[in-house]
């Protein structure tokens, strides 16, 4: 579980009141958490609206319209990092895997890793194939940022979202007043193992 509230001294974007493009969490795990929750406990003030974005369908027209670009962006291995030296927490963690993840045997989509905000400098791989790799990685981001691509959700105290963080990318809006969220992560099996014993279906 973890709780927020904007606290400057964090020195993490997610503790301020800034909108936050959008994004997948944890890109810095060798396994990105698979679900993300978020529950608002208290906002006195305006804006703050929570941004969604299907990620799965952003790639899928990347590989409609540029194929090679979908394999470079499923094939460049990339570092992304997170370092934290707050009062007692001390935190270096390092992630690295493609920013789309897809089955060998049939190049199905099960993973999309993109986070702006933690991705390393690009060193795995040969200059000529990085310039290729931003050229690619601007057409992903294209996608993602047509607006008929959004969902925007306001969280009102009370209410929870549950967030496919292998599939969905989320952001916010900026926001004043204050601001209480907490939430936690969850992992794909422990929820998929739950869905089929309750006879849930995707």
């Amino acid at each position: 579980m973890w709780y927020f509230t904007s606290d400057f001294s964090r020195g993490d974007t997610a503790y301020t009141k800034l909108a936050l493009d959008r994004h997948t969490d944890t890109t810095y795990f060798q396994e990105p958490c698979g679900i993300q929750v978020f529950h608002c406990l208290k906002h006195e003030g305006t804006g703050g609206r929570t941004l969604l974005v299907d990620g799965f369908y952003a790639a899928d027209q990347v590989l409609q319209q540029a194929p090679d670009q979908f394999e470079l962006l499923s094939k460049v291995p990339l570092k992304h990092e997170y370092v934290e030296n707050v009062g007692g927490c001390h935190n270096h963690m390092i992630g690295v895997g493609p920013v789309l993840n897809v089955y060998p045997w049939n190049n199905e989509l099960y993973l999309i890793r993109y986070n702006n905000y933690d991705r390393a400098v690009i060193n795995t791989v040969p200059y000529d194939v990085a310039h290729r790799w931003y050229t690619a990685h601007r057409t992903l981001t294209t996608e993602l940022r047509r607006p008929e691509n959004e969902l925007w959700v306001k969280l009102k105290p009370g209410k929870a979202l549950f967030i496919d963080n292998w599939r969905v990318l989320h952001g916010r809006e900026a926001f004043t007043g204050y601001r209480q969220l907490c939430g936690c992560y969850l992992t794909r099996d422990d929820v998929l193992n739950t869905a089929r014993l309750l006879g849930l279906q995707a």
